[in-house]
């Protein structure tokens, strides 16, 4: 399954060592945002504990959104004004 990851981390170490983790598991898409596929929950479970275990629970927020299929395959990303579909050839439709 496809997640979607927001950081809000308050201290520069605490927020590096977030980033170094996460960078591990998928691409940076912005400065304080992630995407990753992790192929089971056992994958997801564990990174949300390494997370839980770097990151403060009062001054820091990380926030994790799993994907559906649906949602995966309808995702657009906006960039210099150029809209990027990046839903496969075959799912698209014209209006």
């Amino acid at each position: 399954m496809l997640y979607f990851i927001t950081c809000d981390i308050a201290a520069a170490q605490r927020r590096e060592d977030v980033a170094t983790v996460l960078s591990g598991y998928g691409p940076r898409v912005q400065l304080s945002m992630f995407e990753y596929e992790l192929p089971d929950t056992r994958d997801a479970v564990k990174l949300r504990s390494m997370l839980r275990g770097l990151s403060d629970p009062v001054e820091d927020q990380i926030r994790v959104y799993p994907l559906d299929q649906i949602a995966t395959a309808s995702r657009l990303v906006l960039a210099l004004g150029v809209g990027l579909d990046l839903q496969p050839a075959k799912a698209r439709t014209t209006r």
